[in-house]
């Protein structure tokens, strides 16, 4: 059994390292900010309107060059979307802002076109399972003052769910092999991920639904680290 797993662990080695050495593989990291709402077919009452939230996220991506034009990518990172309720009667406090956390798992393709010595064009695409981090259902109040107050109550309608993503990208690759990436990425869920209910008027006694998908719009930078850059650093360490 202990030289089985011997055999496994230095077969699993090599099998790394020999595609470590062609270059094709890259590790790296993402961050940037993103904007979500609620669906844009949900009714509002008078008075109401929904707006776009500012959240962010951040990404450790490990990229496979399939050709000299695409790549298979998975990313596993934490994502804060939400909405973001405005209710536009009042001077003050006039809107809820509610971030919702995730774990963001996805696998997809980049397709790259490329322009100048170095530079390129890409288009992506593919899955991803969202997982809520934070609070199933809550209770939100604009502020605490019965006489201007409104509230959102959140329900949460499915914790995991998969979405898809489209997006393009600008960018480059450097002198030592690495790569970097200005992108712009769209995400929509198959499903309604929250659902929520607007509570006003006096005592609360008014309220209208809106439906939450998650869906979001991510504007980012990424930078991938080529791992034949390490072999050579490693290689230099010995000498």
């Amino acid at each position: 059994m202990k030289k089985s797993l011997l055999l496994f662990l230095v077969g699993m080695f090599g099998f790394i390292q020999s595609y470590a050495q062609s270059s094709r593989w890259m590790i790296g990291g993402s961050a940037g900010v993103t904007l979500s709402k609620t669906s844009n077919n949900d009714t509002l009452a008078n008075n109401f309107s929904t707006r776009n939230r500012l959240g962010g996220f951040g990404n450790i991506h490990l990229n496979y060059d399939l050709s000299p034009t695409s790549s298979l990518n998975l990313s596993v990172g934490y994502l804060n979307a939400g909405y973001k309720i405005n209710n536009d009667t009042m001077a003050f406090n006039t809107s809820i802002n509610k971030g919702i956390s995730y774990l963001s798992t996805g696998l997809g393709l980049t397709f790259r076109q490329g322009f100048g010595s170095s530079n390129f064009i890409s288009e992506r695409f593919g899955m991803l399972v969202n997982t809520q981090l934070s609070s199933s259902s809550t209770d939100t109040f604009n502020n605490q003052e019965n006489a201007t107050r409104f509230r959102i109550v959140q329900e949460q309608n499915v914790a995991i769910y998969p979405l898809f993503y489209l997006g393009v990208a600008f960018g480059g690759d450097t002198e030592g092999g690495n790569r970097y990436e200005f992108s712009v990425t769209y995400q929509q869920s198959f499903s309604t991920s929250q659902n929520l209910n607007v509570e006003y008027g006096e005592f609360l006694g008014k309220r209208f639904p809106l439906n939450y998908r998650s869906g979001n719009l991510q504007v980012g930078f990424t930078y991938y680290f080529n791992f034949d850059n390490f072999q050579k650093s490693e290689e230099y360490f010995y000498d």
